[in-house]
């Protein structure tokens, strides 16, 4: 019989979803940085894109441990939201204001949705609702028989 399915909240889906955009727009730029790998520079488009690729790939695996309630994982996204908050602002003016508006828009989601009551109960079990589940158990799992 297979258990019931576990009820995320959705701040906490709202959350994941915006650190994977995050993650797949860093990954996107690296690989458009690869084409742009000039012949008298190699090292700075090979380095810049490695970077932005290991960048992206650890992105993901934030967005996978907030989307699964993992505490370690919170930390990290609310900390690139607010590093993404100053890098939105630095946009602002001229042709380049609605990258203002979405990074903006995608990071001040995010911290919304990693901050938020619902999110915090699970990201701290017993903060809301009392004491929560042993250490080791994981929130989002279902009760074992």
């Amino acid at each position: 019989m297979n258990p019931a399915p576990v009820q995320r909240p959705a701040t906490l889906l709202l959350a994941a979803v915006l650190v994977a955009i995050e993650a797949l727009a860093a990954l996107a730029f690296a690989v458009l940085e690869i084409g742009q790998i000039q012949t008298s520079r190699p090292g700075v488009g090979v380095g810049v894109a490695l970077l932005m690729a290991v960048f992206g790939v650890l992105l993901l695996v934030v967005a996978r441990g907030v989307l699964r309630g993992r505490r370690w994982s919170r930390a990290p996204a609310v900390v690139m939201q607010l590093i993404m908050l100053p890098v939105a602002w630095s946009f602002r003016g001229g042709q380049t204001s609605w990258v203002t508006y979405a990074l903006g828009a995608v990071a001040i989601g995010a911290l919304i949705g990693l901050l938020h009551p619902r999110s915090t109960a699970v990201f701290e079990p017993g903060t809301l609702d009392g004491p929560g589940p042993s250490k080791g158990d994981d929130p989002l799992e279902p009760p074992r028989a």
